[in-house]
């Protein structure tokens, strides 16, 4: 009777911890969610939401390496090398370069590069 008492005092202490876990990383769960939640306000320019009938256009480049290879033919080693940096590089001319095209036909507009965490 004794062993059976001590196996299920055993089984709920390690209950007890692995409550304790699961409690602790859905707190750190709801805290990232909640940094998501706001960076995602941001991405709309000032932290705001767009207002009513607001428009706002978003561009993924989906074929990074394969850009920045056509300009040059370094830019597949620095993909292996820092591949940050040149997704960094090649977002930065793609916005200079919209910029530059939007104003050459005289559309007067923000292009900014926004980062993920």
């Amino acid at each position: 009777m004794g062993i059976v008492i001590v196996l299920i005092a055993l089984v709920v202490a390690l209950g007890s911890g692995g409550l304790i876990r699961l409690r602790e990383a859905n707190q750190r769960l709801r805290a990232e969610i909640g940094a998501l939640h706001a960076e995602a306000a941001g991405l709309s320019g000032s932290g705001r939401s767009p207002e009513r009938g607001e428009r706002i256009i978003t561009v993924r480049i989906l074929s990074e390496l394969e850009l920045a290879i056509e300009k040059t033919k370094a830019a597949g080693l620095l993909h292996k090398v820092r591949p940050q940096l040149l997704n960094r590089l090649v977002y930065d001319q793609a916005a200079k370069e919209l910029t530059e095209r939007l104003a050459e036909e005289g559309v007067r507009a923000e292009v900014r590069v926004h980062t993920g965490p």
